[in-house]
C-alpha cells in the first residue's frame, strides 16, 4: 500500500515513476497509482544508459 504522488490517494498497487538519490542518506522511491502513472515518463534501464567501460590501455 503506497500513497500517489500525484494525487495523493493510497493505492494497493502501486507503480513505480522514480527514484531519488542523495549524497548524504538513503534516497526514496517514488509511487503513483496508475491513472496518474500515465503521466510520467517510463524510467530508463540503468544498464542501457550508461557508456561501457572503458578498458585499461585502450587508446582514445
Amino acid at each position: 500500500m503506497r500513497m500517489c504522488v500525484r494525487c495523493e490517494v493510497t493505492t494497493e498497487t502501486p507503480v513505480l515513476v522514480g527514484v531519488v538519490h542523495q549524497n548524504s542518506g538513503p534516497g526514496f522511491v517514488v509511487y503513483a497509482c496508475h491513472l496518474c502513472a500515465a503521466h510520467y515518463p517510463p524510467q530508463p534501464d540503468v544498464l542501457t544508459v550508461l557508456a561501457p567501460p572503458r578498458r585499461a590501455g585502450s587508446a582514445q
